[in-house]
């Protein structure tokens, strides 16, 4: 019964509801720290994954701890998980399992983050303003699975929920984008400046499926950040 009930959350969360836009002059706002405000994004595949790009640009002044995007699955809450520890430290968890990246403390601004994964080798590449953090390793012959809820701004602690506020986003996150593959170097540096040359074929900012929850808006970017 179990299993059936994850399977309907599933399709009801995919199925539901949804905004279908070009949001690339647009970002979306956590305005205060919540347990109800995120946005749900709806994939366009749903395929295992054995490799995986992310790249978003965020601007907090939060010095606490917070999730960027989250993405579960059935069997694993923490499928993949895109998470901020500080200032100077960055988790990535893929299949349950965290490494920890660190970089020295950014000037206040945006942050543009790309994190990549390939199964077969189980490299991660950390890019924090188009610059690459030293690789580690993670989950080598792993699969992402195939029933994905992706959410941004909280991290779910079960499947489609149990989020907790001091793990909320508050601040903008913008031109969230995701490829079933490694981007090269070249690829990072035209996600850096949010070229119309590379989309997500998984996630795509300019023709996204959303769901704001909460107290989650969207509202006009205030200024050209990739220029």
């Amino acid at each position: 019964m179990e299993r059936i009930s994850l399977c309907c959350l599933f399709f009801m969360m995919i199925s539901g509801t949804m905004t279908s836009t070009d949001l690339n002059k647009n970002v979306v706002l956590f305005p205060k720290e919540s347990s109800t405000s995120y946005v749900i994004l709806r994939p366009q595949a749903t395929s295992s994954l054995t490799s995986f790009t992310v790249c978003l640009n965020c601007y907090t002044v939060l010095t606490r701890d917070y999730s960027l995007l989250s993405i579960a699955n059935p069997e694993k809450f923490n499928d993949i998980l895109i998470y901020i520890i500080n200032s100077t430290a960055y988790s990535v968890t893929v299949g349950d399992e965290e490494i920890v990246f660190t970089a020295p403390e950014s000037p206040l601004g945006w942050r543009h983050i790309c994190t990549s994964w390939k199964s077969s080798t189980g490299v991660v590449t950390q890019w924090i303003n188009g610059k690459p953090l030293p690789r580690k390793t993670l989950k080598k012959g792993y699969s992402v699975g195939t029933q994905p809820i992706i959410i941004l701004g909280q991290d779910q602690d079960s499947y489609g929920g149990s989020f907790d506020i001091k793990q909320s986003c508050v601040g903008e996150i913008a031109d969230v984008q995701m490829w079933n593959f490694v981007l090269s170097p070249n690829e990072i540096q035209l996600a850096l400046v949010n070229s119309y040359l590379i989309q997500g074929n998984i996630l795509n900012w300019r023709s996204l499926d959303y769901n704001l929850k909460g107290d989650a808006i969207i509202e006009a970017k205030l200024e050209d950040y990739t220029s």
